[in-house]
C-alpha cells in the first residue's frame, strides 16, 4: 500500500520540508472562549476534531505559510485574524500546530513568547541592575566583561547556556535582568525562542560576534537572528550582514583588561632580545567544524603566489577567488572560511620564519610539523604567565587571523597593556588607532619583519618611547569598560 503524500513548504531559512498532519500534532495551550488555532497544518479540517461541539474557528498563521499552501476552500467557520488581533490570547482557547514553530520560527516566536509571558506572570516582577553573562566563569570574554559590569555598578550573573535554553521562564519568574549579552550567540537556541522570551520580558539583548560572524550564523536556520542587536570586532561583515536584513549591528572591537595586563607584571626571564609569538596552529574542534571541506593543492599554490606578492589571502580575498556571495543560510561559507584558515596557517608560518633564530614560540605541539627547529616551549596561561611573557620579550610578534580581515586580536591591546612591544600585520582594523603610530609597528608582508625587528632592537630609545605612547592610548580608549559603555549606549 502506498503512503499518503506528505504536503511540503519551504521554511524560512529556505529547506523543503514535509508538514505532518493529525490532530496529534495540535497542542492544547488552554484558556476559555473562543477557538483559536495557532497555525492550521496541512489539514485544516482535522483542527475540528479537537473540538467538542462545532462552532466558530478562529486561526493565525504565518505568511510564508499562506503563500505555499492553498487556503482558499477553508471552511466557513474558520476566521482568520491578525496577531495583534489575538492580543495577550485573553478570552481565546487556543490549540498550536506545534510543527510550526520549527518551520517559522520568526513569526511564531513572539507569539508564543507573550502568550506564555502573559500568563505567566512574569513581566510583573521588578526589574534589578543585573546583566546575566550566557557562559562559564572562564568562558571567552566572560571574566572581563564581569569586572567591567562590576566597576559600571550591575551585579552579573554568570548562566549555563544550557539553562538559558531549557529553563528560562523559571529564571525569569526569580529575576528579571536589564540586559543580556552573548558573545557568539552563547546561550541562545538556534531557532530564536531564547532570544524572543527574553525580548518579550522587556531584557535588553545584545550579541558580540568576536569570530568570524558568518561561521556563527551558519548553525542557525531561523532568521531571528537578523532582529538581534549585534556587534562585530570586524567591521568588513557589517554591510554584508545589513545587506542579509539585520536589523542592527555596529562595530566593537576588542580591547584590554587591565586587571590582568598592566605594566606591573614581572617580566617572563630569557626573553630579552627574543621575537615571541604566543598562539595555537589551530583552533580547538577545528576538523570538526570544517567537516568536508577541502583545501586542494590549487588552493595552496593560489594562496601561496598571493603571500609571495605581498598579498594576503584572508577571508575577503577567498570570497572573491571563489565567487562567494551567499553567506547565509547557504553552508558553502564554511568551505571559503576553511581556506583562509589553511592560508592562515600559511601566513603565520611564513612570518615566523622571517623572525630566524631569534624566534622564541610558545604553543601547541602542532607547530613542530611546520617550524621543526624553532624554540618552542609548552602553551601559557592567559590569566596568569602571558602578561609576564609580553612584559619580558624583546619584541612580540602578532598575525591576524585571515577569517577577519579586517580585524584586530587581543595581542592589538594586550602587549601594549603589559608595557611590551608589538609588531603586527597591518589591517584595516587598525583605523581606530591614530595613523603615525600604528606605521611604527606593522607590516604588509612577512618579508618586512627583519627590518622592524632591526629597528626596535637597535633603538631601544626608540621601542621605550613607543610603548609608552601606545600604553597611554589602550588604558585611555581601549579596556573592557570603555567596550562596555558602547553596549550600553547601542542597546538603549
Amino acid at each position: 500500500m502506498q503512503r499518503p503524500k506528505r504536503i511540503r513548504v519551504k521554511n524560512e531559512s529556505g529547506r523543503i520540508q514535509s508538514l505532518p498532519e493529525g490532530k496529534e500534532y495540535f497542542q492544547d495551550l488552554g484558556g476559555t472562549g473562543r477557538t483559536l488555532l495557532l497555525g492550521l497544518g496541512p489539514v485544516p479540517e482535522s483542527a475540528t476534531e479537537l473540538l467538542p461541539e462545532p462552532g466558530r474557528i478562529y486561526y493565525v498563521e504565518s505568511p510564508d505559510f499562506e503563500k505555499q499552501i492553498e487556503l482558499n476552500n477553508l471552511p466557513k467557520s474558520f476566521t482568520r485574524i491578525t496577531p495583534e488581533e489575538m492580543g495577550s490570547g485573553h478570552g481565546f482557547h487556543i490549540f498550536l500546530y506545534t510543527p510550526g514553530k520549527k518551520l517559522f520560527p520568526s513569526f511564531w516566536g513572539p507569539i508564543i513568547s507573550k502568550l506564555v509571558l502573559e500568563r505567566s506572570g512574569v513581566t510583573a516582577g521588578k526589574r534589578s541592575k543585573t546583566a546575566w553573562l550566557p557562559g562559564t566563569e572562564n568562558s571567552l570574554l566572560l571574566p572581563e566583561l564581569s569586572r567591567a559590569l562590576n566597576s559600571a555598578g550591575f551585579r552579573y550573573r554568570v548562566i549555563a547556556p544550557d539553562a538559558m535554553r531549557n529553563d528560562l521562564l523559571s529564571m525569569l519568574d526569580r529575576e528579571l535582568p536589564e540586559l543580556v549579552i552573548s558573545v557568539n550567540f552563547n546561550g541562545l537556541d538556534a531557532s530564536g525562542e531564547t532570544y524572543f522570551m527574553l525580548r518579550e520580558a522587556g531584557v535588553k539583548t545584545v550579541v558580540w560576534m568576536v569570530d568570524n560572524p558568518f561561521h556563527i550564523i551558519s548553525g542557525i536556520r531561523s532568521e531571528y537572528w537578523k532582529q538581534v542587536p549585534l556587534m562585530v570586532t570586524d567591521h568588513w561583515f557589517i554591510p554584508h550582514l545589513k545587506q542579509l536584513g539585520a536589523c542592527r549591528v555596529e562595530h566593537l572591537p576588542l580591547a584590554t583588561d587591565p586587571a590582568i595586563f598592566n605594566p606591573g607584571a614581572k617580566p617572563y626571564p630569557g626573553l630579552s632580545g627574543r621575537t615571541v609569538f604566543v598562539g595555537r596552529s589551530g583552533f580547538p574542534d577545528k576538523k570538526t567544524f570544517f567537516s568536508g571541506c577541502s583545501f586542494s593543492d590549487r588552493d595552496l599554490a593560489d594562496a601561496v603566489s598571493a603571500i609571495q606578492t605581498g598579498t594576503k589571502p584572508d577571508f575577503e580575498w577567498w570570497c572573491a577567488h571563489d565567487g562567494l556571495v551567499d553567506f547565509w543560510p547557504d553552508s558553502a561559507v564554511r568551505k571559503t572560511g576553511f581556506r583562509a584558515e589553511q592560508s592562515g596557517l600559511l601566513w603565520r608560518t611564513t612570518a615566523l620564519r622571517q623572525a630566524g633564530e631569534r624566534l622564541t614560540l610558545f604553543g601547541d605541539d602542532g607547530w613542530k610539523d611546520h617550524l621543526p627547529t624553532a624554540d618552542l616551549r609548552g602553551p601559557v596561561d592567559y590569566y596568569t604567565v602571558l602578561p609576564s611573557v609580553y612584559a619580558g620579550a624583546g619584541l612580540n610578534l602578532n598575525m591576524t587571523s585571515p577569517l577577519l580581515p579586517y580585524g584586530l586580536t587581543q595581542r592589538n591591546f594586550d602587549v601594549w597593556a603589559a608595557g611590551g612591544i608589538l609588531i603586527s600585520d597591518r589591517t584595516p582594523g587598525f583605523s581606530i588607532f591614530p595613523a603615525e603610530i600604528t606605521g611604527e609597528c606593522t607590516f604588509s608582508s612577512p618579508d618586512e619583519i627583519p627590518a622592524l625587528c632591526d629597528k626596535f632592537l637597535s633603538f631601544p630609545s626608540l621601542a621605550k618611547t613607543l610603548s609608552k605612547i601606545w600604553l597611554r592610548l589602550i588604558m585611555e580608549k581601549h579596556t573592557y569598560e570603555h567596550r562596555l559603555n558602547n553596549i550600553l549606549n547601542f542597546i538603549h
